[in-house]
């Protein structure tokens, strides 16, 4: 029997009717839509201001609210604008954190700039807006030149506590208080340091003295670096100076007994070995540390001065007492003493004392301390 074309339709209609009836049912399998939160900024803050020296800086988020996606990453962005146009960094493909954060370190950035940055959410075919942008700052680079030695310099012979000595390093950039970390060793390539000490900057040069004996006729290495104090940046270490010690000269026993440096600044050439202290007391009152009265002036006095000493170093290595007046007045040690030749008198003028070339004999000299009566 043959259909008609009004009978057809009707079935057709509820076909499909029962078609999506039947796709509704409970028992049916269910597909929920896929949504992703934007995540929320948490490092750097909005507004940080950050040293260059905290790079590389790490950017953090807590992870994003999601539904229905799993193998979440992220995607941070670092622009030099807040509108993004100017990105001088992004990071990809970063896995979602397992403690509620993700966060990922960023390359190092230019010093003395603002920043802006936000990161997003991806997940099961989703992408979440953007996070609210925070701005941070870097500060400027502080960069630290090496400090320059003075002194000892590559081949001196020194004592057993040698003043080591460098030239204030050069900054720039917001640097704070500087200390110097000097180091001496007994190899050039300084496995074995044997000494280290941190000395407070000084005004145009910062020194530092051993406390105690180094080595005695021991070939050593010193080399130091300015360190800035508020951000840590170092400098390179200065170029290795190498020094030999030797036992103290008689000027300097003396002078460390007084507990006052004898060279603290230039160190006079010359080997010592070319006079001697006297101290046969029938000629004058020695070099033994004491005090003594200068009766014109109703003065008590320390004798040796640091003075004393300094003149007698110099004769010690071969300096002339003429030399020895210039060079001390040429070098940093003002000095009104007066040499008085032979053959008269052959004595140094002091304000309390002579020092007189016994015999008057000027080299290689056996010098007394004689205290002055007018």
């Amino acid at each position: 029997m043959m259909l008609r074309p009004g009978l057809t339709f009707a079935v057709a209609v509820v076909a499909s009717a029962a078609a999506i009836a039947c796709s509704n049912s409970p028992s049916s399998p269910t597909q929920s839509a896929v949504s992703i939160a934007a995540p929320s900024p948490l490092r750097p803050s909005a507004d940080a201001s950050l040293r260059f020296a905290d790079q590389p800086i790490a950017v953090a988020v807590q992870n994003a609210t999601m539904k229905g996606a799993t193998g979440v990453i992220y995607t941070f962005e670092v622009a030099t604008d807040s509108a993004f146009a100017s990105k001088v960094q992004t990071k990809d493909n970063v896995s979602e954190g397992t403690n509620g954060q993700t966060t990922v370190q960023l390359d190092p950035l230019a010093g003395g700039k603002d920043y802006y940055w936000h990161a997003r959410a991806t997940g099961g075919g989703a992408t979440s807006p953007f996070s609210p942008t925070y701005k941070f700052t870097i500060g400027p680079a502080v960069i630290v030149n090496s400090p320059v030695p003075i002194g000892p310099l590559a081949g001196a012979t020194t004592t057993p506590r040698p003043a080591l000595r460098v030239m204030n390093v050069t900054r720039t950039g917001p640097a704070g208080p500087f200390t110097y970390l000097f180091e001496i060793a007994n190899s050039s390539a300084f496995t074995n340091v044997i000494v280290t000490a941190t000395q407070t900057e000084g005004v145009d040069e910062t020194g530092f003295i051993p406390s105690s004996d180094l080595p005695i006729n021991a070939t050593l290495y010193w080399r130091a670096s300015g360190v800035d104090a508020n951000t840590g940046v170092s400098s390179t270490p200065t170029a290795v100076q190498s020094f030999a010690t030797r036992a103290f000269t008689q000027a300097e026993t003396v002078a460390e007994q007084l507990g006052v440096p004898l060279w603290p600044g230039m160190q006079p050439s010359g080997n010592p070995g070319h006079a001697t202290m006297g101290n046969d007391r029938t000629r004058g009152v020695g070099w033994n540390v004491q005090t003594l009265h200068y009766v014109p002036g109703n003065v008590s006095f320390q004798s040796p001065d640091i003075e004393m000493l300094r003149y007698f170093d110099l004769w010690d290595r071969g300096f002339d007492p003429d030399s020895a007046i210039a060079w001390m007045n040429a070098n940093g040690y003002p000095s009104i003493a007066k040499w008085y030749p032979g053959p008269e008198k052959a004595v140094l003028g002091l304000k309390y004392v002579y020092i007189a070339a016994r015999d008057k004999v000027v080299t290689n000299a056996t010098w007394d301390m004689v205290l002055r009566v007018e």
